[in-house]
């Protein structure tokens, strides 16, 4: 066997070391988990158990998501297409109510199969454990899976924090799972805020400007802390609000609040997620299961004057993405960027199966053995927002036609928009994104014409 010094200096074998044909596959999407609050090396008080599970652990450092809000980012990294793409063929079927993507386009959403899909197609058994909506059952997420849980979304609306992770120890103990090789795929919304769902009986922040009202049941807190424009707290949800509206004490002020809040409910959630590393131990599953931590896209918390998420600011689209394998037990550290495309043609890679159907995305043990990666463009969008990437360099295109620039490698909290300093950089990279576009949007419309849509 060949043995090959990574980038992080550890050594590791050639590609087929890293193969895992049969292997179980346990995905862990805690949606809006930040990159930068997870593997830090500083706070490890926040995520101890993440931080140790996956000590010796295949992390990239530099992952984007291909857009700031669930409905595209979850769809688009499931199905490893690229977020305008997905974008288009959302926007031409959703609808803002129950059960937001009605049954009768499933026949359209089965020509871009998700990784469960695929896997069942392969012998898998499959498991969905969901919490919140914009995923799941109501995306039509639930093709290609045996066993199904769903909370706080259209179908059961219980909201209980936790409650996904204690529901995902209970699938892992079924009997079913030892007759066939399964993949179990849990998404959690707990770091979601407006409200954030805290549980009563544990230590919370106190401050003035911090609103924590008992549940029902009083089994947990909903916080509240955000203020309107009319300087009322907010208590409903809004994905994309900026609070340039604030001057810039009260705007620190409130970042520093948002982050404390933050940081407290990912101590809960860094708690509860140890029960699911506990009964992968105790099942003895980590022989031959692959788990991964990953996040939809991340959350503001004032940043850039951000106090949600939705846009394409490295607050909402820089995630983490750590692959715990069998077979390894080094630590490797991968700076180059990726994307969350990538992800599913990972895991179809490591597993060693073969495919009849388009990626955008694309494996990554190459990048892993060598640290080549094919393509140095990555792109996103939301609905109001869309960014394009060349390597350090990323601009953000927003509706009314601003611009900005940021070099990320000396400015990663984009900061300092050089849109009048590299004038012609912005030029070609907002021709890329036009031209990444128009080819998304014409593969995406000829889809939806085959399906009889618009």
């Amino acid at each position: 066997m060949v043995y090959i010094v990574s980038l992080a200096g550890s050594v590791i074998a050639d590609d087929e070391y890293l193969k895992c044909k049969g292997c179980n596959v346990v995905l862990l999407d805690l949606d809006l988990l930040r990159a930068d609050f997870v593997n830090t090396g500083v706070d490890s008080s926040v995520t101890p158990n993440i931080d140790r599970f996956f000590g010796n652990s295949i992390k990239f450092l530099d992952v984007s998501s291909s857009s700031g809000v669930t409905a595209i980012s979850n769809t688009a990294t499931l199905s490893s297409r690229h977020g305008a793409f997905t974008y288009a063929l959302l926007r031409n079927t959703y609808e803002d109510r129950p059960p937001q993507i009605p049954l009768r386009h499933v026949n359209l959403f089965k020509q871009t199969p998700t990784l469960l899909e695929t896997l069942k197609a392969n012998g898998y058994y499959t498991i969905n454990a969901n919490h919140g909506w914009y995923a799941g059952r109501q995306m039509l997420l639930d093709r290609g899976v045996d066993n199904y849980v769903g909370l706080g979304e259209v179908y059961n609306q219980e909201n209980t924090p936790g409650r996904i992770m204690s529901h995902t120890v209970n699938l892992l103990s079924t009997d079913a799972l030892t007759n066939v090789p399964f993949v179990l795929l849990m998404r959690s919304e707990d770091l979601r805020g407006l409200p954030y769902r805290y549980p009563i009986d544990r230590a919370r922040l106190s401050h003035p400007k911090v609103t924590y009202k008992e549940s029902p049941d009083s089994n947990y807190y909903e916080i509240r802390y955000q203020l309107r424009r009319d300087g009322v707290i907010r208590q409903g949800y809004s994905s994309f609000e900026k609070s340039d509206w604030m001057d810039s004490v009260q705007s620190q002020e409130y970042n520093k609040i948002s982050k404390m809040l933050y940081r407290q409910q990912l101590r809960f959630v860094d708690e509860m997620i140890a029960s699911v590393f506990d009964a992968l131990r105790e099942t003895k599953l980590l022989d031959n299961t692959i788990v991964i931590l990953y996040s939809n896209h991340g959350d503001g918390l004032y940043d850039n004057n951000i106090p949600n998420h939705g846009v394409s600011y490295q607050s909402c689209v820089s995630v983490p993405l750590f692959i715990r394998h069998p077979r390894h037990s080094n630590e490797i550290n991968i700076s180059k960027p990726v994307a969350l495309i990538d992800l599913v043609p990972t895991i179809i890679d490591i597993l060693d199966i073969k495919v009849g159907h388009k990626f955008d995305g694309v494996s990554l043990l190459e990048t892993i053995r060598s640290g080549i990666y094919p393509s140095a463009h990555f792109f996103g969008v939301d609905k109001q927002s869309k960014y394009v990437r060349h390597n350090s360099y990323k601009l953000i295109v927003w509706p009314d036609r601003s611009k900005e620039l940021f070099d990320l490698a000396t400015d990663p909290g984009e900061t300092v928009n050089l849109v009048d300093v590299f004038p012609d950089m912005v030029k070609a990279l907002e021709e890329r994104l036009v031209e990444h576009e128009a080819e998304q949007l014409e593969l995406a419309y000829d889809l939806l014409r085959q399906f009889g849509q618009p």
